[in-house]
Parts: structure tokens; C-alpha cells; sequence
């Protein structure tokens, strides 16, 4: 018997199904209808109505079993579970809402006999559901149905009979493929389908702009141009023709159109009246996804239906694109040439010190002369902001500034390295270190003092010279004084440690930039770790922001100055 495609078939939301479910019952188990059907199922015996009645029926002669819903997937092969209605299925049952499913017979379960097997044996045991199979007498719950060795054999089974189901389907499909027959779903933008002859028919509404788009090919006109030529026509883009004329919904939005679809149109063979088939394979069996195939796999039959574009035209625009293709490599393999050779040593560190927006990086000129091939950092506010008036740099000029503002920078830090090292000798108050430990003397000593005057307190009260009420006065008072110089003890000891350390790692770092005063070539990685902003003027006058936080400035001024 033919078999018949179940795409059109309404969904269980959609199908009118005269059944009646009793109320439910909350001491009964509550259970869930499954079924499935494939394009590859006979419609006579595997129709939903027929599945869901029988199934319901049985329900309705148990007295154990309690409806709760309809999980029905319209359209999935068995071979997988990738199936929407069973997926809901199956968070409902990881939710607790469903504790039995009943099916029809097994392979409107799963025709995948590992898996199949894997959530009979394995995961419907573990989450505590029950499975029965009306027409094959199966029920998880009997151990002699799980024991029986007839269960992987009817597993088996039916992944044999949807293995065989595939090729018959595969074989019909790839007959229909030579035959020249558009086995697609959907007709190409500019032509619909005729349902009874397989054929393509040209749809006047849309054939006139697929004419138009080769049309502007020819003329010289950009891909990107086109797009947005169709945009501002208002032209339904092909994702939203399909949706109005299969899907039957009205086009309320107009979508920009995408370089993308204009460019799979000008490649598109069908437009010159052949038929294309066998682009791409796919394993109904396996439910493996879809697979491209090479042109030379490809099934070309020509003039199968009435042409939309002249052959010769298409061959010209092929010939457009394909240099436009050519061209666009070329240019791209210098552009990457250029890129790697003329790297933006200062990416993201550049800004305009009138406007405050970031400055362009702009490479040489292509085909430029060897004295030409000049970078500049560029402003364009110029198009944006009456307030700047826009100007640019060479890389070569910034490069030389920054480095002479750095070398002044070290200089300067080294200056005050040597300073520093000096009054680390000395025991001094301008020593941060000194004047630390001298802070922590002195709170320590008055630690001391204050700890005193609370035992000598207390003396007083037990000699009764001080009575009870003043000498909680006076106790609460001096434990206030008395937390508040710990508490800065604490500080002052950690602001010592603190100091310390930045001064170890101020001298490291400055020795270590003393190496780079010899060298006046451009460092990056050195204006990298140093310089956090460049800012540029109009009249090329730089300002540099250091990242580096210079902890001892101060201090270096104070004592450059006595």
C-alpha cells in the first residue's frame, strides 16, 4: 500500500478527536497517551485518530489508569528521539505529572532498537513509569515482559522494518531526483509548486523582482545595493513570501533584505527552467542530519519548467559574480598582508584630546607608492561633530613622541629611585618607612599608657577612692580610648607593610626601566605597561595618561626641592 507524507496533518492542539476522558482520579495512576506518525506510515492503519482511540479505550477499561494528556508527535521518523510532543512528554515525567505512558504497540514508541531498549530497561525503571504497549501485550511493570525474550526481538524489529522503510523511501526519493521531479518542500522565491504535477509554476508577483535583481546585476549594480534597493521597495523577502503563500499568513513587517539571499538567488540553476535535485543526503534510518553534496553529485535536469531568467543571462551574471569572487579574494589577501605587516601597535590607546572620541587606525593606501605607504591615526568627528574640526597624525610622528615623553617619564622615576634609596638611610621623617615605625611607637606607647590608667582605675575603685557609678563612667570612656589606638595600631602596622612593599616594588621597576633609556626605537610592549591613554590635539601636541601610579611623587618633589 502507498505510503502517504503526514506533514499537513493538524497537531493534536488542532485535530477533533470524539473521545470522551473520565474526570480524574487522583488515586488512580496518572497517565499519558503516546503516539507517533512518520512520513513513512500507512494512513489507513496509522492514522492519529485511530492510535489515540484505540489507546484511549484501553485506558478507559483499566481501573488503575487515570488521563492526564495527549503527546503526539505529527511527522518524526521513530529512528530518533528528538521529538517535540516527547520531549514534553518527558519533562512531565521528570516533574512527577505523569506516571504511566501507554502507546499503541512499541514502534509508535521508538523504532531505534538501542534506544528504545535503553528508556524501557534503564530510565523508565529509574524514574518509577510504567510503559504498556496495547496491541503488542506489553507492560513494564510484569517481570515476564521485561525477562522475555520477545521484547529486544520486537525492537529489532521494528529497527529493521525502519531501516528497510528508509531505503524503500531513499530509492523512491532518488528516482524522482533523476526523473527531474522537485522533491523539495518549498518552491524557490518567483515560483509556487503545483501539487499535482510536482512541477514549478512562475508566480507573477515575484518573478517580475527576481527578473529585476539579474536585471541590476547585469547593470553593474552592488550586491548590497540590491538589498537595499529591495528594502525600500517594500519587497517581501523570501522567508516571508513563503510564510504567505504556504503557511497561509499575512506579510505585516517588511524585513530588510540580506546580501545573503540576493547572493543565493543569482546562483540559483532554477530560474532558467532546470530542476535541481540531489544538493544534499540525508539517513532517515540513522536520523542523521542533512549532508551538502558536491555540484558534480548533483541531478540537473533542464528546461523542466517554464524559465524566469534567460540562460544566457544567467551564464553572464555567473561570470559577474565569479570575477566579483576573484576580485574580492585578491583584495582581501592584500588586505590581511597589509594588516599583518602594519599592525596597530597602539590599538585602543589613541583619542582626540579636542573631541575625546578614539582615533581611526588608517593603512597605507592599496597600490600606493613605496614612499606613500604611510598610517596615520585620524579623527573623523569632522562628519559627526561640529565641535572638532577633525585632523589626523602620521604613526611615524606619535610613535617618536610617546617614546620621548616615556624616556623623560624614566628619567624622572629614576631621579626619584635614587632619591628614595637615600632617605631609606636615613632616619628621618621624610623616610616613609621611618615615619611609619615612629607612628607605630608612638600609638604602641600609648596602648601602654592607656592600659595602665584602666588597671590603675580599677585599684581606685576596690580602694574605694572612686565610686561605682563614676568608675563605669570612666571604665566605659577609657575602653572607648582604648579600642580606638588599637584599632589604629592595626592600620598603622599594615600601612608599614604596605609602604614597604610598594617601595620594593617601585625600586624594582624603575631599575628595571633604566634599561630602556638607551634604546629610542618604538617598544610596545614598554608603552603597553606604562601608557594607559594618548591623547592628541589639533595641532599634534600630545597628551600621555600613565597607567603607572607613582606612589612617591611627593615625596620626590619635597625632597627635590630642599
Amino acid at each position: 500500500m502507498a505510503r502517504k507524507s503526514r506533514k499537513n496533518l493538524p497537531q493534536p492542539e488542532q485535530a477533533t478527536v470524539s473521545v470522551q476522558f473520565p474526570e480524574l482520579d487522583e488515586e488512580k495512576i496518572p497517565t499519558a497517551i503516546y503516539g507517533r506518525l512518520s512520513v513513512e506510515d500507512d494512513e489507513d492503519n496509522e492514522s492519529m485518530e485511530t492510535q489515540i482511540a484505540l489507546v484511549q479505550d484501553f485506558i478507559n477499561r483499566s481501573s488503575e489508569l487515570n488521563y492526564v494528556d495527549t503527546y503526539f508527535d505529527n511527522g518524526f521518523t521513530g529512528t530518533n528521539f528528538k521529538r517535540p510532543a516527547f520531549t514534553r512528554l518527558m519533562n512531565d515525567v521528570r516533574q512527577k505529572k505523569i506516571k504511566c505512558i501507554v502507546v499503541k504497540d512499541l514502534s509508535r514508541f521508538g523504532r531505534n532498537y538501542l534506544e528504545a531498549g535503553y528508556y524501557i530497561e534503564t530510565v523508565f525503571p529509574f524514574l518509577g513509569v510504567r510503559l504498556i504497549a496495547v496491541t503488542d501485550h506489553f507492560d513494564s511493570t510484569r517481570k515476564e515482559d521485561m525477562e522475555s525474550l520477545a521484547l529486544p526481538i520486537r525492537n529489532m524489529v521494528n529497527t529493521m522494518y525502519a531501516k528497510d522503510i528508509s531505503k524503500k523511501v531513499w530509492t523512491s526519493l532518488q528516482r524522482k531526483k533523476e526523473a527531474g521531479y522537485a522533491v523539495g518542500s518549498d518552491a524557490p522565491f518567483g515560483y509556487i509548486r503545483n501539487p499535482v504535477t510536482k512541477r514549478n509554476e512562475i508566480d507573477p508577483e515575484t518573478a517580475f523582482y527576481v527578473q529585476l535583481i539579474f536585471q541590476w546585476v547585469l547593470m553593474g549594480v552592488a550586491i548590497f545595493e540590491i538589498a537595499r534597493r529591495l528594502t525600500l521597495l517594500k519587497v517581501p523577502t523570501p522567508r516571508e513570501w513563503h510564510r504567505k503563500i504556504v503557511e497561509g499568513k499575512e506579510v505585516v513587517t517588511y524585513k530588510k533584505w540580506g546580501e545573503t539571499s540576493v547572493r543565493h538567488m543569482l546562483a540559483n540553476q532554477t530560474y532558467v527552467g532546470d530542476t535541481i535535485n540531489n544538493k544534499s543526503t540525508q539517513k532517515f534510518f540513522a536520523g542523521q542530519d542533512k549532508r551538502d553534496l558536491s555540484k558534480e553529485q548533483w541531478y540537473v535536469a533542464k528546461n523542466t519548467h517554464p524559465a524566469i531568467i534567460a540562460r544566457d543571462d544567467f551564464e553572464k551574471v555567473q561570470d559577474i559574480l565569479a570575477k566579483n569572487q576573484k576580485v574580492f579574494k585578491t583584495v582581501r589577501a592584500e588586505t590581511e598582508q597589509i594588516r599583518t605587516e602594519y599592525q596597530n601597535d597602539l590599538a585602543g590607546m589613541v583619542f582626540c584630546a579636542d573631541c575625546g572620541r578614539p582615533m581611526d587606525f588608517d593603512r597605507l593606501p592599496h597600490g600606493a607608492e613605496e614612499n606613500k605607504k604611510i598610517c596615520y591615526y585620524i579623527c573623523r568627528a569632522r562628519q559627526a561633530d561640529d565641535k572638532c574640526i577633525g585632523h589626523q597624525i602620521t604613526e611615524k610622528l606619535l610613535k617618536a613622541l610617546v617614546m620621548d615623553q616615556l624616556h623623560l617619564f624614566i628619567v624622572r622615576l629614576s631621579d626619584k629611585r635614587k632619591v628614595l634609596e637615600e632617605l631609606r638611610k636615613i632616619e628621618d621623617m621624610q623616610n616613609p618607612v621611618y615615619r611609619a615605625k615612629s607612628e607605630i611607637m608612638s600609638l604602641t606607647d600609648k596602648v601602654g599608657q592607656m592600659a595602665k590608667k584602666r588597671e590603675q582605675l580599677y585599684a581606685d575603685y576596690v580602694a574605694g577612692v572612686v565610686d561605682s557609678e563614676d568608675y563605669q563612667l570612666i571604665r566605659e570612656d577609657y575602653s572607648k580610648q582604648y579600642d580606638g589606638l588599637r584599632a589604629a595600631l592595626q592600620r598603622a602596622e599594615a600601612k608599614k607593610v604596605e609602604v614597604e612593599q610598594q617601595i620594593r616594588e617601585y625600586l624594582n621597576m624603575t631599575s628595571n626601566l633604566e634599561e630602556h633609556l638607551d634604546d629610542f626605537g618604538f617598544d610596545a610592549q614598554l608603552v603597553k605597561s606604562l601608557v594607559q591613554r594618548i591623547e592628541v590635539s589639533a595641532d599634534k601636541r600630545i597628551r600621555i595618561v600613565f597607567g603607572f601610579q607613582d606612589v612617591f611623587a611627593d615625596l620626590g618633589k619635597e625632597s627635590a626641592g630642599k
